[in-house]
């Protein structure tokens, strides 16, 4: 073995490749139905989580718009960055509460950061030593291990988020101000300790950490941070790699796109809704609010919208054919924000008793979305998803042979008026919307039209 000690971080570089006795890639059937069930979940929590939180977006008594990136906004050195870190204690942390929140809002998985770029661990790495658990001053249980279990216990799927790469690996920067500061001889290896790691030592710690992580037995593996402005990711060799890796130990896991490999689980947008439908299974991450890290400023009106805000992306994504992660981020005392948990709950309000029509639904038959809402569907079933409420709605013929026509919410299923004509349906509203932002009819098909 090899041994590098970065300023107290020990990094073990085996003597051949990583993943040279991993086995290829096999597809898996436990896999279909591992996609299966991620697909039909629908509706996920991202918590984004880790030093970065302490500064809560401030630094040097100056508001930063800023949260998870602030090492990098900022540029601070990571001498002063770790001594953060070592003295972060988030001593209130609690799966169990923020897996309930999750529940209370009716989301069925949880993705949570076991490092960021900012190159933290969050859980009990072996190979670094710059990990919660040695570094900080936190004494409480593995925050991945305890999640894992409870996400398990409450019957939601659990997914890790890992970024290979790191902001010392950046050669240039981000934007133009980066760049600028390159220019005029900043060094972005400060971002890390002395002596610097070269970007191939990166890949290795990482390589290494990503076995580490299969040991917990995710569900999901979330990649992110390998575009070029980070670093000198191998799309060819360290994807390749690295998906053996994992796949060997863990043939039915799902792994999004951001590993770069050939053939992703799944697809993910970021923040931006897709203008258009996007094919295959896909997935949007967006904030409760306008950060992914915890900034106390997050909590503003003009950031958070109102909890109608979020039923209506999570329809429009479930009428899309996607998955919505929606993230929240957790305090430097492993607390959710008051306002956070405040909208998990109103959300919920709505999702709970309408959920037949999001989970295990398909997406909108039709290309166009109506005026008043949206349209899901399953086998033998449409739902027609209302935000304008009216007297009656008329949309095109998502279906063959519309029968009976009822609120989702409606215990005893009284038939509402519906009226087929010139390949349009008519469907009379009560007075009433039954729940708000949205009201749910279902009509019963005996079959569906492609979308």
């Amino acid at each position: 073995m090899r041994k590098y000690v970065l300023t107290g971080i020990l990094i073990c570089l085996s003597a051949g490749p990583f993943f040279a006795e991993d086995k290829p890639v096999v597809k898996s059937k436990g896999r279909k139905e591992a996609l299966h069930r991620w697909r039909d979940a629908k509706f996920g929590l991202f918590l984004h989580w880790g030093a970065y939180s302490v500064y809560g977006g401030r630094y040097k008594g100056k508001d930063k718009w800023s949260a998870e990136w602030i090492q990098e906004n900022a540029r601070i050195p990571w001498e002063e960055y770790s001594k953060t870190a070592a003295g972060w204690n988030p001593s209130e942390f609690d799966a169990e509460e923020w897996v309930k929140a999750a529940s209370s809002a009716g989301m069925k998985y949880l993705v949570i950061t076991s490092k960021h770029h900012d190159g933290f661990a969050m859980y009990p790495s072996r190979v670094s030593k710059y990990n919660l658990m040695d570094w900080s001053k936190y004494k409480g249980p593995d925050p991945l291990a305890e999640l894992a279990k409870t996400c398990k216990k409450h019957g939601l799927l659990f997914g890790i988020y890992y970024s290979p790469l790191e902001f010392r690996t950046s050669p240039r920067g981000f934007d133009r101000k980066d760049h600028r500061a390159v220019e005029n001889g900043f060094d972005y290896r400060t971002l890390g300790p002395k002596p610097y790691a070269t970007t191939e030592e990166v890949i290795a710690l990482a390589r290494k950490q990503i076995i580490e992580l299969c040991e917990y037995k995710p569900d999901i593996l979330w990649f992110d941070g390998l575009w070029p402005d980070m670093g000198k990711w191998d799309n060819e060799k360290d994807s390749v790699h690295a998906e053996k890796a994992i796949r060997s130990r863990l043939p039915n896991i799902l792994i999004n796109n951001r590993l770069n490999q050939k053939h992703p689980d799944f697809h993910c947008h970021e923040v931006q809704f897709p203008k258009k439908r996007p094919e295959g299974d896909w997935e949007l991450c967006a904030c409760l609010g306008m950060f992914f890290g915890y900034n106390k400023h997050n909590d503003r009106k003009k950031f958070l919208g109102n909890p109608d805000k979020y039923i209506e992306i999570l329809v429009k994504c479930t009428a899309f054919g996607g998955n919505y992660l929606l993230n929240i981020g957790p305090d430097s005392k492993g607390k959710f924000p008051a306002k956070a948990v405040e909208y998990l709950g109103k959300i919920g309000q709505w999702v709970k008793p309408n959920g037949e029509c999001i989970y295990g639904a398909s997406g909108s038959p039709l290309e166009k979305k109506p005026e008043w809402g949206y349209l899901t569907c399953r086998p033998g079933k449409v739902y027609l998803i209302v935000r304008q409420w009216a007297d009656m709605i008329t949309v095109p013929t998502p279906g063959k042979g519309p029968g009976k026509a009822y609120l989702l919410v409606d215990p005893d299923k009284k038939a509402l008026k519906l009226s087929e004509d010139g390949g349009n349906w008519t469907v009379s509203l009560p007075a009433v919307k039954p729940t708000e932002p949205f009201g749910v009819v279902v009509v019963e098909v005996q079959s569906v039209k492609g979308p």
